[in-house]
């Protein structure tokens, strides 16, 4: 298919592993770029082993960050390997890598080595911690991330575990993070004619975001108050139980909300109380209300609870499984999982993009491949270009 997205035309090096560098360019991929990726000797996402699959090498998370590429293998190590990829680099506009800057500049392929001769490469870097830091030349993975940038301790202060969460939220986050800095170099890049270095740590990333809400008095010097966002700390900051053993998500941010939720579960008389009518919310009045809820939300069903939701305008959704989401009717409606035929994997299921352009349409075009599955295609097209 052939590339259709905003970045219809921008050519991609990508020169990262594991989830965050691939996250990111996948997502360039998705908009239309041309993403060449050079296999790492060993990348834990392809053989990761808290996954199965149908091949060695093609676990579902690295095809869950690396579809909308074609893969190439070069030896970094070899000065033959690098001229190739120099090559690739001569009409490249973004070079995107997670690699640690002491191994770039070991391979001569740090920032400052390269700048001059590719003036107009927007050069994106990422890694666990700052290249100019203390920790600079420590390896991090997710978790690290987490710790450090306090999640772990929210969930110590909230639950009372040092439970991770469980899902890759540091890597995707920073993923993030460096797409929206690669976008805005591309900007600057088609203005200028000039490219230049983006530069982020995953836990810079993390510890602004975790900061959004819990930074909350300590945003004042000195602090009128403690970190966190109380309600998001709470143990009643949790989804209800239903009276057919299902569970529904309607967490109150006002008093009148909670006024709402004590009727629904049936408690009249503690709605009844004016503490609600007050715009002001009382901490203490506001949990306790919370937990009355929680307790008798299971006097509706969960069809009931949708009924009366609706009806009163409130936010809420089905808690739904994460197994169940294929078959989720809104995903369905929505199209974001599709099935698809697999060149060597067979019918495999594809999440979709879920940014939709009306003129540039973004989405699917390429399976992850193979290792180096297109290495003769590409590396044998710049050699011919370049006469070798």
């Amino acid at each position: 298919m052939d590339a259709t997205g905003p970045l219809s035309g921008v050519k991609v090096l990508d020169l990262s592993s594991a989830v965050m560098g691939p996250y990111a360019t996948q997502i360039l991929g998705d908009f239309g770029a041309e993403v060449i990726r050079v296999e790492p000797l060993r990348d834990v996402a392809r053989h990761s082993p808290a996954n199965t699959g149908r091949t060695p090498g093609m676990a579902p998370l690295y095809m869950q960050v690396n579809q909308n590429k074609r893969s190439i293998e070069l030896d970094l190590k070899d000065p033959a390997g690098r001229e190739d990829l120099f090559a690739l680099l001569a009409d490249a506009d973004v070079l995107v890598t997670n690699m640690r800057a002491a191994a770039l500049d070991r391979l001569g392929l740090g920032y400052e080595q390269l700048r001059e001769r590719f003036p107009r490469l927007v050069y994106a870097h990422a890694q666990g911690f700052a290249p100019g830091s203390s920790r600079a030349n420590r390896p991090a993975y997710d978790e690290v991330i987490q710790a450090t940038s306090g999640l772990v301790s929210l969930q110590d202060r909230a639950g009372g575990t040092l439970q991770f969460v469980p899902t890759f939220i540091a890597d995707k986050t920073a993923a993030l993070y460096l797409l929206n800095g690669v976008l805005a170099a591309l900007f600057d890049q088609q203005r200028t004619g000039k490219g230049q270095q983006v530069e982020l740590a995953m836990a810079d990333a993390m510890i602004a975001v975790n900061l959004v809400e819990h930074l909350a008095g300590d945003v004042f010097v000195p602090a009128a108050g403690d970190v966190g966002n109380p309600l998001s700390l709470s143990d009643t900051h949790a989804a209800m139980r239903t009276a057919d053993g299902g569970a529904i998500a309607a967490v109150p941010y006002t008093n009148d909300a909670v006024r709402t939720l004590l009727i629904g579960a049936g408690l009249d008389d503690a709605a009844a109380d004016p503490a609600w009518d007050s715009p002001v919310i009382d901490r203490e009045i506001f949990t306790a209300g919370v937990e009355k809820v929680l307790a008798n939300s299971a006097s509706r069903t969960t069809a009931e609870w949708e009924e009366y939701l609706t009806a009163h305008d409130v936010p809420y959704a089905v808690v739904v499984d994460i197994a169940d989401l294929p078959a989720d009717p809104y995903v369905q409606e929505a199209g974001l999982i599709t099935e698809r035929e697999h060149p060597t994997e067979g019918t495999i299921r594809v999440v979709e993009s879920p940014l939709h352009f009306s003129r540039t349409p973004a989405g699917f075009r390429r399976h992850a491949e193979r290792a180096g599955a297109s290495t003769a295609e590409v590396v044998g097209a710049v050699r011919t270009t370049e006469g070798v």
